[in-house]
């Protein structure tokens, strides 16, 4: 495979990635609050989405200011050190249902499409 080749690929499967970040983050909040580096750690430990640090907090902020998560400063009692947690809102817990229902629906048809 070519340089150009594999570097269009990577961008296409960043983007994909960046679609299915939104979906991960919701369910991973479902359960509770986290703070940003744990988040981050989880998406790719849990979810298995390799995610850049930068990519985080960009959309955190947007679902925060979208109204599915809220966030507050707290001691982190292991550290003492304040950490800024999220947690889902009623809103984001609606748009959770929402969303997995349809990535259930659109991924049963485009894998039944591509083992045809």
């Amino acid at each position: 495979m070519s340089e150009a080749s594999t570097g269009s690929v990577e961008s296409r499967r960043a983007q994909l990635l960046r679609g299915l970040m939104e979906i991960a983050l919701l369910r991973l909040l479902r359960d509770q609050p986290e703070y940003g580096l744990e988040i981050l750690e989880r998406l790719r430990r849990d979810a298995g989405l390799e995610v850049a640090e930068g990519t985080i907090y960009p959309l955190l902020h947007r679902m925060e200011k979208g109204g599915s998560i809220r966030s507050e400063w707290r001691i982190d009692p292991s550290g003492g050190r304040r950490r800024r947690y999220y947690a889902l809102t009623p809103l984001g817990t609606d748009e959770l249902k929402t969303l997995s229902a349809e990535w259930r629906q659109l991924s049963s048809a485009l894998t039944n499409f591509l083992e045809a």
